[in-house]
């Protein structure tokens, strides 16, 4: 069963992300957050165990939303195809719109030197908004 272990949000672009307990996703991205409503590559999202690859590389810990990212998930596939959708709790279904920046596209944020959306994170767009929770399922279909 794969859960959320972090939600991040941050008030201002290029500002780490701040952890929080829940979060309102409607459409255009999460509420509040400094991308909402940018591009349909609404909310961001790491899986744990690519953050965990990275840290055993660096040799450090990474900060839940020192990555730039919404979202911190465990147990997803490593693949995800664009189309794919993520349904958290009862309400909240987010499509996969992409995995990792395009060729040449900008990535102004890096923690230590280190910046993982770029090459392993994945962009989703809300398609039916809700509230979302610390520990909450995500079911991938």
């Amino acid at each position: 069963m794969a859960k959320i272990l972090a939600i991040c949000v941050s008030e201002k672009r290029n500002e780490p992300k701040r952890l929080q307990n829940e979060a309102s996703f409607i459409p255009g991205g999460i509420e509040g957050d400094s991308h909402y409503g940018l591009s349909e590559r609404e909310v961001s999202l790491l899986r744990r165990e690519d953050i965990e690859d990275a840290e055993q590389k660096a040799g450090f810990s990474f900060p839940p939303g020192s990555l730039a990212e919404n979202l911190i998930v465990e147990g997803l596939p490593s693949e995800m195809p664009s189309g794919a959708l993520l349904q958290i709790g009862k309400d909240v279904i987010l499509q996969v719109v992409g995995k990792g920046k395009k060729p040449g596209e900008p990535h102004s944020y890096d923690y230590k030197g280190w910046c993982l959306l770029p090459l392993c994170g994945y962009f989703l767009k809300v398609l039916r908004g809700g509230t979302a929770f610390l520990g909450d399922e995500v079911i991938f279909r």
